[in-house]
């Protein structure tokens, strides 16, 4: 029995990310929700009456997180029976003298092993039958999706597998801690679970002011305290120091995870932290674990195309790895919602964003929001030849700042660390801009391999400089390339002035004159629009005069067109711009048309998630904005093209109308309360096929 309010954090988000389903244990997911619709008591025009929907939601919309309720038709004795018989290694966590009687409003809080989870969620529901059904929280060693509290395990693995194997019988009727046990789990739930909502104290002689709480904590850990020959004064500082003693006081990425709901933590640990040095904002931690160890060249080259440079691979001796598997990640290194286990960190792969998207992340603390998506993407490239079946998680990350720094801790390498620290402010001076920054250009665009700037040039005035990070130069080279040697072409952009890593062009004005009209949905930047004719037949010239170089081009999209009112049409982008490896293809499978062949997407650098380049190798060529097949652009014009453009276009419209709704609408759509059902059930449905595969 615990107190109402523990499972406000454990119905969070879980912290596991989860591999994708496919259509894996969808019928299966199927058959038990239609069970569960068969079991409820009510006829089938009480679905219509509030008691009827109440109980429909109910069933449907399971929780997520750790609360469970008992079935009508079972006693909480025939449940610690049954628990009993299977022999389930479990403990009933607190507040258990008096089981099996729970005061009303009061919960059972349970730990069990992972393996058995299934099992135990049979015997409960995930949502209430009556009104009076007797919740229960069930939570895992590992800290399995739906057994988690703020998506990290409720206690350190390691401190929750010895709890289980020393657990005793009461009453011969259900385990429960051991007394060293149930004193040390009880204060970790009271210091960083509750903080001040546990009734106790910040320290001694504090003037905090004591909140009420249901239980008295206090007393509960003096009388156990003292049962140990420990005398210590429950105040929420002395214990966490007794805590920190033992190796049970949570590591960084864990305090930021739980520090939400409790103001204790923020106070203790995050309140009045200084700053960390400015050199530090871009630094990122990638750990690698052992079932991708023989990967790590492909981490770095992952790392590196979503716009990280890698300053240091540093692969773990055995007394790294143990610290590094019991300070990271909550210790927990099972396998979570994936089919198999990653193992344990192997190799950290320190690396540095120059261009960071900072943004609030778990916890309300500040971080890249581009590390989750390199993770996802790395992950994805990883995984990319493993069966559905072997799956797992190959990759882990540090945040923020503070969290890299806290892992390089771990390494116990000053040097090391100041190597590091060294490297990263000499990343920062190469990519600063060489010119008085006027303002930045594109501001929200990924800025993966370069930043723009508007800058005030010595000689040129205002212009436009692209500073390249060293992980890109080869696409720096290119730009300069095409701005010197393909200079009479009249798409190309004009070169004012450049440097090692650097290149100033004129600054042309986009009065959108290459625009026919703006289709109904917007992706994430301005590839929204159908073009003229004249300028996807400029464009086609553009590409066949490539060709007849040995070149080709992609990241062709409207993004990167603009129409200056005095220099014309002009491609602003040019750093996919590739020469053949090999013999010359003929102009009709030219890669800028056509895309790269599979059997070659090896050779090439490719920009990534380009909308409408599912059929084409380029954007700008695609019927929705072209009006016409790449076929049709590469012969003359012809009569019927225009008609044949007219009702393409807006066939393509009709469809992205019906298919896209616009981006408000869907912001709209994707926020209301019916959406965050659906997604519920969606993770509900993912996770449950998960964990029965």
């Amino acid at each position: 029995m615990v107190d109402a309010g523990t499972t406000v954090g454990a119905t969070r988000a879980t912290g596991h990310e989860a591999p994708g389903t496919g259509g894996q244990g969808t019928s299966e997911q199927g058959n038990r929700l239609h069970r569960a619709l068969e079991a409820v008591p009510v006829r089938p025009g009480d679905w219509f009456d509030p008691r009827g929907r109440w109980r429909a939601r109910h069933v449907l919309l399971g929780s997520e997180g750790a609360r469970r309720y008992l079935k009508p038709d079972m006693t909480l004795p025939q449940f610690f029976e049954i628990m009993k018989q299977r022999e389930i290694p479990y403990s009933v966590l607190r507040w258990f003298d008096a089981l099996p009687h729970v005061d009303e409003g009061e919960d059972v809080d349970i730990l069990i092993a992972d393996e058995h989870l299934e099992f135990v969620h049979t015997l409960l529901l995930a949502r209430p039958m009556r009104r009076d059904s007797q919740p229960f929280d069930v939570y895992t060693v590992s800290g399995l999706p739906g057994s988690d509290f703020c998506g990290v395990p409720y206690y350190p693995p390691q401190f929750a597998r010895a709890l289980l194997a020393d657990a005793v019988w009461v009453k011969d009727l259900y385990r429960a801690p051991s007394t060293e046990h149930h004193f040390q789990s009880l204060a970790y739930h009271a210091v960083y679970h509750k903080g001040f909502t546990s009734g106790l104290r910040g320290g001694t002689g504090t003037d905090d002011v004591r909140l009420a709480s249901d239980h008295d904590y206090e007393s509960v850990l003096a009388d156990l305290a003292e049962q140990l020959g420990t005398p210590i004064e429950p105040t929420l500082d002395d214990l966490d120091r007794h805590l920190a003693g033992l190796g049970l006081k949570p590591p960084l990425d864990t305090l930021e995870r739980l520090r939400p709901g409790n103001a204790w933590i923020h106070s203790r640990f995050f309140a009045d932290r200084p700053s960390i040095d400015p050199r530090w904002n871009g630094l990122v931690v990638f750990v690698v674990r052992e079932a991708a160890e023989s990967q790590i060249d492909l981490v770095e080259s992952e790392v590196n195309r979503h716009g990280f440079d890698v300053l240091e691979v540093v692969r773990l001796d055995e007394t790294q790895r143990e610290v590094a598997a019991r300070r990271i990640r909550g210790g927990n290194w099972a396998q979570g919602p994936w089919p198999a286990s990653g193992g344990c960190p192997t190799t950290f792969v320190v690396a540095y964003d120059v261009a960071p998207r900072l943004g609030k992340g778990d916890g309300g603390t500040e971080t890249n929001l581009r590390i989750a998506e390199a993770k996802a993407k790395a992950r994805d490239r990883l995984l990319r030849d493993v069966s559905s079946t072997q799956l797992y998680n190959p990759l882990h990350s540090s945040d923020n700042p503070r969290q890299s720094l806290d892992y390089l801790d771990i390494l116990d390498d000053p040097q090391l660390v100041t190597q590091i620290g060294e490297k990263a402010a000499t990343l920062v001076e190469m990519c600063r801009f060489p010119f008085p920054v006027v303002r930045f250009l594109a501001p929200d665009a990924p800025a993966r391999r370069a930043r723009v700037a508007l800058v005030d040039h010595p000689v040129h005035g205002h212009s436009v400089c692209k500073v390249y990070r060293p992980g890109a130069i080869r696409f720096f080279e290119r730009e300069l390339f095409a701005r010197v040697e393909l200079s009479d072409l009249p798409e190309v952009p004009g070169l004012l002035d450049h440097g090692d890593n650097w290149l100033v062009t004129p600054f042309y004005k986009d009065d959108g004159r290459q625009v026919m009209r703006t289709l109904p949905f917007r992706d994430h930047f301005r590839n929204e629009v159908q073009l003229k004719p004249e300028v996807t037949r400029a464009l086609a010239r553009f590409a066949r005069d490539l060709h007849e170089r040995g070149l080709f081009v992609l990241d062709l999209t409207t993004e990167n067109l603009y129409s200056d009112p005095s220099a014309g049409l002009k491609v602003i982008d040019l750093e996919f711009l590739q020469k053949y490896e090999g013999p010359v293809p003929a102009l009709s499978a030219c890669y800028t048309f056509r895309g790269v062949p599979a059997r070659f997407k090896d050779r090439y650098d490719e920009p990534l998630e380009v909308p409408l380049t599912e059929t084409v190798g380029n954007q700008v060529f695609h019927p929705a904005v072209s009006g016409l097949s790449y076929r049709a652009l590469l012969r003359r014009e012809r009569p019927g093209d225009d008609l044949r453009r007219t009702v393409t276009h807006a066939l393509w419209y009709a469809y992205f109308a019906v298919t896209r709704p616009p981006f408000k609408a869907r912001g709209l759509l994707a926020r209301s309360k019916w959406a965050r059902r659906a997604k519920k059930l969606v993770v509900l449905v993912r996770n449950r096929a998960l964990r029965g595969r």
